[in-house]
């Protein structure tokens, strides 16, 4: 005969009159990771008498396995300090039955109250929960389907069968922690900024630059500076060290990356000679260009013109005019990284006959120092410029003398001409301030 079938039997004598809710189950639940032991404990609440119960317990087999269940202590001492009467369990893969009779001949029974732990079941975590997802919850839960004839859940109460109040339970199988180190790394002039992200907090960190441990951070620190650096490449090494429990190996990630320190240098400029008003093409070589989205050059403070960032180590662009005049003036290179200056490394000259507002020696340059001489014209912005044929004045020679050269094959201009430059005696002469 069947557990159910001798219980209903055995105890069908003084029945009663009680209702369900005089009577409550519920099972635990807990958590853990993949191939950890969690134990689900049965508890009873009653407000009546209790002779025997049937029940069976199902469990969510895609994630669980039970591996054994046994008396809780309450079914352990229920008959006088000793086992029930009667108490047969069976296992299935799916859940267990069992079938208690306290005392057959009434000598025995539970008294009314709470949390009575009636069996204690042993699940082992089966499901596997991907690192950085999301906890499975696996049911166990009260259940009337196993064992032919199905056991149903059933309290006996003063030979009644009552159906108790069910409180099912899950057993949440957690992520196992995701480990990851996202590392970023930025050089510049001299210092290496090392930045990362960590999925779950490192115990400690370990910094090596070129295979040589530079540094032992502590948890919650997520940025490094390497500073002081000589120019040249560097590769970097972190490892992020954690350990997951007391007695376990520690869970090590390790990230690489590399940097370059660029200073930012300043070493030629071609050409090295313009005119004063500006316009011309000019290059700046060095290095640490493309280090930073503002670098600027500057020729005697003024930004030069239409500036593109070539390369790094390359920047074009368009002569500033002069607002100092004439003479040697700095070249200088910055950005957000850093600066350097050529100290005069470029001239700013003017031509000896062009005096008109442009660079190029015409006959309008011959009209405009006439113009000047006699009719009350402007005077050149740089009055060295119309003294063209060297013999120390401006005067109506000296137009003769450009149309001359430029029409009748005369000589050429004294120096600086045909480029832009300077005169050696400027100092005495009319000097050129535009």
């Amino acid at each position: 005969m069947k557990v159910f079938n001798l219980v209903t039997l055995l105890l069908l004598v003084g029945v009663h009159s009680v209702t369900a809710q005089e009577t409550a189950v519920s099972l635990t639940g807990g958590s853990g990771v993949t191939g950890e032991a969690i134990q689900s404990h049965l508890l009873l609440d009653s407000s009546v008498v209790v002779q025997g119960w049937s029940m069976g317990v199902c469990h969510d087999t895609d994630n669980l396995e039970l591996t054994a269940a046994q008396d809780g202590p309450t079914t352990a001492t229920i008959n006088g300090g000793g086992a029930p009467d009667f108490n047969e369990m069976n296992l299935y893969p799916e859940g267990l039955t069992v079938g208690v009779v306290i005392s057959f001949v009434g000598s025995a029974s539970l008294d009314p109250g709470t949390g009575y732990g009636l069996l204690d079941i042993d699940y082992l975590l089966t499901g596997i929960a991907t690192a950085g997802g999301l906890p499975i919850d696996a049911e166990v839960a009260f259940c009337g389907t196993l064992g032919s004839p199905p056991v149903d859940v059933v309290i006996v109460s003063g030979g009644a069968s009552l159906t108790p109040d069910q409180t099912n339970a899950n057993i949440q199988i957690i992520p196992p922690p995701d480990f990851c180190l996202d590392l970023v790394c930025q050089g510049g002039v001299s210092d290496s900024i090392l930045s990362w992200s960590e999925c779950t907090p490192f115990d400690y960190v370990l910094v090596h630059r070129d295979g040589d441990l530079i540094a032992m951070l502590d948890l919650g620190v997520t940025e490094y500076v390497d500073a002081d650096l000589a120019p040249g490449s560097y590769t970097y090494s972190l490892l992020g060290v954690v350990f997951p429990d007391p007695v376990s190996n520690p869970e090590v990630v390790s990230a690489i990356c590399s940097t370059s320190i660029i200073p930012v240098t300043a070493e030629g400029i071609s050409p090295t000679v313009g005119h004063y008003l500006g316009g011309i093409a000019i290059q700046v070589t060095g290095s640490g260009f493309l280090a930073a989205s503002d670098t600027e050059v500057t020729i005697d403070g003024v930004v030069l013109l239409d500036l593109v960032v070539v390369d790094d180590n390359t920047v074009t662009g368009l002569l500033p005019p002069s607002i100092g005049g004439v003479g040697l003036v700095d070249v200088r290179v910055a950005n957000s990284l850093g600066e350097a200056t050529l100290p005069e490394a470029f001239t700013y000259g003017f031509i000896r006959g062009v005096v008109n507002g442009d660079s190029q020696l015409d006959i309008g340059d011959a009209m405009f120092l006439a113009y000047y001489l006699f009719s009350g014209g402007d005077a050149p912005a740089c009055l060295e410029a119309g003294e063209v044929n060297g013999d120390g004045l401006i005067d109506l020679a000296d137009p003769i003398f450009i149309v001359t050269y430029l029409f009748r094959s005369g000589p050429m201009p004294l120096a600086p001409f045909p480029e832009a430059g300077l005169d050696p005696d400027l100092a005495s002469g009319y000097g050129c301030n535009p």
